[in-house]
């Protein structure tokens, strides 16, 4: 290591390279294991939430099925419509099947688990012909002309079409009630258990695995952490020796925010002329970025000193401004007094914080004038500008704080060209104009040909 000036000293590194470096091998160590004994707990926690899952979206494909062959069979025993339109509503609104299939896809891709539960989700489909066309059987027979969009391409056959209503009925209830139906319905449950078994086994195999690995970094971190306290307390004897009465005095100096004398080890020195240059760099930086300096007292935004500052870093290309007047400000402060102006100004400065982005930067730049720099927009943001402005003038309008109805204009330059912030002040100030010749109240882009009166 080069010395600088003001580094010179007894070198700590003679002393305590060997165990500096155990030090850190060991710290390393830990730290990976620590960081591989949260992965395998974490991997336990995620494996048994995908495991209930899967589980509750196996379930529920089978609650779903269930529900519309309940439904289907209300309504052709009974023959009340709302049973139908509760069948409906499950197979094409709330689709619990689908969605159940959905989440053990998007967890087990691939799966035996996945293959069994598509196995019951085409089952309960298939299953569907027969109710559709049972309860297409109950419409003929109650002669409800109002049939479910999905049923409308069900055709009865003609002996069945022929038949009465009683026999329509009695024939709907058999193909709900017969063999073949819960034929059908046991094949669901066996693919589902199916499924839920190879869940089981997934889950039983990956929380075993899991848990032997959290086993194997506890014990590791277990003893890395025996050895780090012994290494700890080796080089806590050596900096107590060589290192505690130039740290204290560092210490006294920061509580008094003053700069450290460079005493102690070479390493320290270092330390401390590093410390000091920064300390340095710190101070000159907070007297420029001063609240006082930067910031209006009256309003708490920015002021001009704050915006010429700003302005230098501003990408003009994505940038907006705005330049705002309070209309007939004068006449308020001549009427009302300067005290209410103020509080004219003050409303204003708090209606454009809370309607502007906290990215977004706002000035007063003397009297009642206002620039507001909205970041990260182009030419979509005006409509979003306009309503702002609107907003605005409708708080300014609120006479409930007793503060007399005011308004504000509204001058807006907005470019996608890198362009001198100066031109973008001189268009926004021909936009104001503009507004302000032509009623006030309200806001204007600037488009070319606008001129400011001078």
């Amino acid at each position: 290591m080069t010395r600088g000036k003001g580094e010179e000293g007894i070198s700590l590194r003679y002393l305590s390279f060997i165990v500096v470096v155990i030090s850190f091998g060991v710290t390393a160590a830990l730290l990976f294991t620590t960081y591989r004994a949260f992965l395998s707990y974490n991997s336990l926690s995620v494996a048994s939430d995908r495991y209930i899952e899967v589980e509750e979206a196996a379930f529920s494909l089978m609650d779903a099925s269930d529900y519309l062959t309940e439904e289907a069979q209300c309504y052709v025993i009974l023959g009340e419509r709302e049973h139908l339109d509760n069948y409906f509503r499950e197979a094409e609104v709330t689709k619990r099947r689908e969605e159940a299939l959905y989440i053990v896809e998007k967890d087990l891709p691939g799966s035996e688990a996945l293959a069994a539960l598509k196995d019951a989700m085409n089952e309960s489909v298939a299953l569907m012909d027969r109710e559709y066309y049972a309860m297409r059987l109950v419409l003929e027979a109650l002669v409800d002309t109002d049939i479910p969009e999905a049923m409308k391409d069900v055709e009865l056959t003609p002996a069945d079409k022929a038949m009465s209503t009683e026999e329509k009925m009695q024939r709907a209830r058999a193909m709900m009630h017969d063999a073949e139906y819960f034929r059908q319905k046991n094949r669901i449950r066996a693919e589902q258990e199916e499924c839920i078994k190879e869940l089981k086994e997934i889950s039983e195999g990956r929380q075993d695995k899991m848990s032997n690995w959290v086993h194997d970094n506890l014990v590791g971190m277990t003893l890395l952490i025996v050895l780090q306290s012994l290494i700890f307390v080796i080089s806590l004897t050596i900096m107590m020796s060589l290192g505690v009465n130039p740290l204290n005095k560092a210490v006294e100096c920061i509580k008094k925010d003053t700069g450290i004398p460079v005493i102690g080890s070479s390493e320290f020195r270092y330390l401390v002329v590093t410390y000091n240059k920064m300390f340095e760099s710190y101070k000159k930086s907070i007297d420029k970025l001063s609240f006082k300096v930067s910031h209006d007292e009256l309003t708490r935004v920015y002021n001009r000193a704050g915006y010429d500052h700003v302005i230098q870093d501003i990408d003009t290309t994505t940038t907006a401004m705005l330049v705002i007047d309070v209309d007939e400000f004068k006449q308020i402060n001549d009427n009302n007094g300067h005290e209410t102006g103020d509080l004219i100004l003050k409303k204003l400065a708090n209606s454009l914080k809370n309607n502007f982005r906290p990215d977004d930067y706002i000035f007063r730049m003397g009297g009642d004038e206002f620039v507001v720099l909205m970041s990260n927009v182009d030419d979509r943001a005006k409509r979003l500008i306009e309503k702002k402005i609107i907003q605005i003038n409708r708080e300014l309008s609120d006479t409930g704080d007793d503060l007399p109805k005011t308004s504000i204009s509204c001058g807006i330059s907005i470019s996608r060209k890198a362009r001198d912030p100066q031109d973008m002040l001189r268009e926004a100030d021909a936009a104001l104009y503009h507004v302000k010749k032509n009623g006030r109240n309200g806001c204007c882009f600037y488009s070319r040909g606008m001129v400011k009166s001078t």
